[in-house]
């Protein structure tokens, strides 16, 4: 008397796929999440960082530079989901290496200040982003964790951690 599966191949593979979607779902509302708490902290001038000017005290008279700030989020290097309400369109440059340098990192949430000018801000000391950024991968961090280990017990994921650049 043989043992006869009731699957098919087909069967496995299908629910294989819908473990991957779940996953994948779960990830990019994560993704998502701390990308919008990383434009409400850095629009408020959270500052996390007591090295920097408190609270962003830069003058942003014309509320362009906190307008700027904006996440995307990638996957294998393509957008799957942005958000900026303002971008200095001189920057769009910028976003294909940005995109390249994520290639190989599989998800990828990418923090930004939309305007030139940022970086500056940035290396005299005012926090523009720099703070939020660290706050995010934290944030980030603990959340796919927690959502690995609440939904796959056992499994294990590594962080390849924060980047700044421009």
């Amino acid at each position: 008397m043989a043992i006869r599966p009731k699957f098919t191949p087909q069967d496995i593979n299908r629910m294989l796929q819908q473990h991957l979607d779940h996953i994948n779902s779960g990830i990019v509302t994560i993704f998502q999440r701390v990308g919008e708490q990383f434009v409400r902290d850095a629009r408020m001038g959270i500052d996390i960082n007591s090295g920097a000017y408190p609270k962003g005290d830069y003058t942003d008279q014309t509320g362009n530079l906190r307008s700027s700030i904006g996440y995307i989020v990638a996957h294998d290097g393509v957008i799957l989901t942005q958000k900026f309400d303002y971008f200095d369109p001189s920057l769009n440059r910028f976003v294909p290496q940005l995109l390249t340098n994520t290639i190989g990192l599989r998800w990828s949430l990418i923090g930004a200040a939309g305007m030139e000018y940022a970086s500056y801000l940035e290396s005299m000391g005012y926090n523009v982003i720099s703070s939020q950024a660290q706050t995010a991968m934290v944030d980030l961090t603990d959340r796919v964790k927690k959502f690995v280990k609440d939904a796959y017990p056992g499994t294990d994921i590594q962080f390849a951690g924060v980047t700044s650049s421009i």
